[in-house]
This record gives structure tokens, C-alpha cells and sequence, in this order.
């Protein structure tokens, strides 16, 4: 045998062999095979469908954090119901929890097919629940749910692919069925802002800023839905007898928010921006942020589609119940923000870095939102976990440079320190919220969906 034909024969098995593993990969992304770190498909799903929810709440008009959180909260319970009896009769639903919601169980004998059932799920529940989005974002559903539904159509029958679409669709519109129910929650992404709402009147209380006077945002949001704990409950502590004079803990906070901002040091302002996560149409909400981060979890870890669910339903349920708690705190106390205080004691022309938000100061729904669910990540993946926050990679209009954490109580401390540095928030602000997030994150991290072993 010549050296020419056995250097042609090692070239066309070398060919070969790059084909083959090339043929392999890419079936491993389709058949649930994790080579070369490909997830299971219908956790590529799951990926797909929350990084359109991120983009349809950032374009879409109203959904401040509050509402964003509320989305999550019910796609998380949609997905969970449409698929723990197709993964496993040991999970349970949560039906039986609330009060009028009747959810579709699976027929007998029919073989459901895991991603079309969550594909079908998720387009309806996102269709309802984002039912004011753009074109842009309309056309960003379809071409998600076309993508998975021609990946089906190559894996399952036509019967098999039609029995799991509608019960998918089923599911969603059920929970959605039941969303309605809760008045408070419903639509709220068409009326934000309260021209009704009239805050009381005197020094210690919120009032909208001069550069920014806006209405109240969302007063009646601590009397919505939630979903594992009472927001009466979670109240948070009650704030000192309020003074303006220099010894006072308002005082001595509001002059550590000047201080820092005077100027504001690039490691504080980098921080501030990197979390800041409150300017729609630029960024997602504060809410969509930690679904940004369980994103980036799910795609480091590749959980089994059933943790990955699991992951989703908790963290959505956290934002939602941290969000309605926090709401009603703040319109429990009113507190006036630190610019107000500032203005009147401290420095009459002073501004913060970004326009203060309408709404009361105490507590800060960064913290709570933040520390309910890196409680419950915390939980499913550990206290020691090594994380790049890459939410922001890229961006020009502000520095989103990676930021990376050894744990997500960290990322909960200097997220809830950014909005001291940003100029919105006391410090009383930023740890009672902490204190109560991490509390309602534990509440629901206990939350059983698994039938007890005997």
C-alpha cells in the first residue's frame, strides 16, 4: 500500500469522524443528550421562552416590576402544571393550594411529548399575559413557538404532537383563567400609575418628585394576589419617630446618600448602574433581572427538565409574593425618598444620579425582590455558587460590564447597597427589605411538590 493512498485514508477517517461527532452534537441537542454541553430540549425551551418574556416585558409598556413579577409567577405555575404529571406522578399540583383554580389532568393511555407541551403552554400564557405587546415582540412569540414546533414535528406523530399541544394550551389557559379572578393583578399593566391615589400629607410622608411628578405607582398593589405567604404578615418593622434634625437616623442616613454621591466614586457608580434594572424600553425590571440570573444558573448547571421547572415555579412565585409584600408595606408607611429629605435639610438643588421613582422609599423593592429569590436559588444550588452576572454584557448606554459573585447572598447585599450608591433608597430602606425578601424566599423554597415518602 502506498504512503500517498494511507495518507488519503487517514484524511477520509479523520472526514468522517469530524462529521459523525458533528451529526452527534447536533442530535444530542435534539434528543436530550448533553454532549458538549448541550441542555435537554425542553430545558433549551424553557431558556428560549424566558429570554422572550424578557424582551417582551422590557418593550412592552406598564410592566414595572410589580407586574413583571406577577408574569413569572403565573407562566411558573402554567409550565408546572402542564408537565409534572407528564415527568412524574410523584410531583404535585398546586391546585389543590388555591381557591378556584381547576387545572386539566392528562388522559389516560395518551403519550405526551415534554416540549410540545411546554411550547403550546408558554405561547399561550405569554400571548395573554403580554396581551398589549409590540410587533416586534409578537413577532419574536411566533418565531419561538415555529422553532420548537418544527423540532417536534421531526421527533413525534402528528396525534402525539396534537394530543400535547392542546393539552398544553389547556393548562395555560386554565391558570390564566384564574388570573383574571385576582382584580387587583389583572391588566394592571394598563393603569401603573394612580391619578386617584392621594398620598397623606406631612413631612415624614412620600410625595412625588419636582423633576419627576408622577403619580403613585401601583398603591393598591399590596392588596393583589399572592401565592405562599400573607403580605400582612411579612409588614415590614416599624421606622423610628421621623425628624428632620441632625441627629436623627433619617438625617444620618439621607447624609450618607449625599456623601456617597458627592461625587459618586466609578466602582459605586459602576455598581448603581449595573443594578439599577428600573428604565423600560432600556432595561427589563428589577423582577426580569433575577429571572436574567436563574437564566444563566439554568444554562451553567443543565438541570433535569424537572429542576429546571422546579427552579422556574419557585423564583417566580418568590418575585411575585416579595413584590405584593413589599407594595404593601411601602403604602403602609409612605415614606418620603432620600432627594426629598435632601432638598429640605441638606442641599435644596441636589439630584440623584436617575429620576427617584414614584413610589414610597421604605422598604426597597430591589432588596426584597432580590433577596426572596437568591433565598431560593440558594436553596436548589447552594451557598457556595460562582456566578459572572452577565444581564448587561455589551451594553453602551451605561457600564454593564460582568460583575462576578461567590454566592447570590451576595449579589443580593451590593444590589440592595447599588441603590444607596444610586441615590433612591436609606439604608433602613435596603436591609429591612433584605431581612423580609430573605424571609419570604425561605417560605417558599419550603413549598412541597413532591409527594411525601413513607
Amino acid at each position: 500500500m502506498s504512503s500517498l493512498f494511507k495518507n488519503r485514508t487517514v484524511k477520509i477517517l479523520v472526514l468522517v469522524a469530524v462529521l459523525a461527532l458533528a451529526l452527534l452534537a447536533w442530535r444530542g441537542f435534539f434528543s436530550g443528550n448533553k454532549l458538549l454541553g448541550q441542555p435537554d430540549p425542553a430545558v433549551a425551551l424553557m431558556l428560549d421562552w424566558h429570554e422572550h418574556a424578557l424582551h417582551a416585558e422590557r418593550f412592552t409598556e406598564g410592566y414595572r416590576a410589580p407586574v413583571a413579577a406577577r408574569v413569572y409567577a403565573y407562566s411558573g405555575i402554567a409550565a408546572w402544571e402542564a408537565s409534572r404529571s407528564v415527568l412524574s406522578n410523584e410531583f404535585l399540583s398546586l391546585a389543590p393550594r388555591y381557591e378556584g383554580m381547576k387545572v386539566p389532568i392528562p388522559e389516560p393511555g395518551v403519550k405526551y411529548h415534554l416540549p410540545t407541551v411546554l411550547n403550546a403552554c408558554y405561547n399561550t400564557i405569554f400571548l395573554k399575559l403580554y396581551i398589549a405587546a409590540p410587533r416586534n415582540v409578537e413577532q419574536e412569540r411566533r418565531e419561538v413557538e415555529k422553532k420548537w414546533t418544527e423540532y417536534a414535528l421531526q421527533e413525534i406523530d402528528s396525534a402525539s404532537y396534537r394530543a400535547s399541544s392542546d393539552f398544553g394550551k389547556k393548562v395555560a389557559m386554565a391558570v390564566y383563567d384564574w388570573s383574571v379572578t385576582d382584580s387587583i393583578g389583572h391588566m394592571a399593566n394598563l393603569h401603573n400609575y394612580d391619578r386617584v391615589y392621594t398620598p397623606p400629607v406631612g413631612n415624614s410622608f412620600w410625595r412625588p418628585c419636582e423633576d419627576f411628578p408622577m403619580p403613585a405607582l401601583l398603591p393598591r398593589w399590596g392588596g393583589s394576589r399572592t401565592f405562599i405567604v400573607n403580605a400582612k404578615e411579612h409588614l415590614a418593622a416599624p421606622l423610628p419617630p421621623f425628624s428632620m434634625e441632625p441627629q436623627s437616623p433619617y438625617y444620618v442616613q439621607a447624609l450618607e446618600v449625599y456623601t456617597m454621591n458627592s461625587p459618586l466614586a466609578p466602582e459605586n457608580q459602576w455598581i448603581a448602574e449595573f443594578w439599577s434594572d428600573d428604565f423600560p424600553g432600556l432595561t427589563f425590571s428589577s423582577a426580569g433581572r433575577w429571572i436574567s440570573i436563574t437564566d444563566q444558573v439554568v444554562r451553567q448547571e443543565r438541570p433535569t427538565p424537572a429542576k429546571a421547572l422546579e427552579t422556574y415555579l419557585r423564583v417566580g412565585l418568590a418575585l411575585s409574593d416579595a413584590a405584593v409584600s413589599c407594595w404593601y408595606s411601602k403604602y403602609h408607611y409612605n415614606l418620603l425618598r432620600p432627594e426629598t429629605f435632601i432638598r429640605q435639610t441638606i442641599q435644596p438643588d441636589w439630584r440623584p444620579i436617575v429620576h427617584t421613582p414614584s413610589f414610597p422609599a421604605y422598604p426597597s423593592g430591589h432588596a426584597m425582590l432580590s433577596a426572596a429569590t437568591a433565598e431560593v436559588l440558594t436553596q436548589l444550588y447552594g451557598k457556595k455558587y460562582e456566578l459572572t452576572d452577565r444581564s448587561h454584557e455589551g451594553r453602551t448606554e451605561f457600564k454593564g460590564n460582568p460583575r462576578s459573585f461567590h454566592s447570590f447572598y451576595e449579589m443580593v447585599f451590593e444590589n440592595a447597597s447599588s441603590r444607596i450608591a444610586l441615590g433612591v433608597h436609606y439604608r433602613m430602606d435596603c436591609d429591612e427589605g433584605t431581612r423580609l425578601g430573605l424571609g419570604i424566599g425561605k417560605e417558599v423554597a419550603e413549598l412541597p411538590l413532591k409527594t411525601p415518602k413513607i
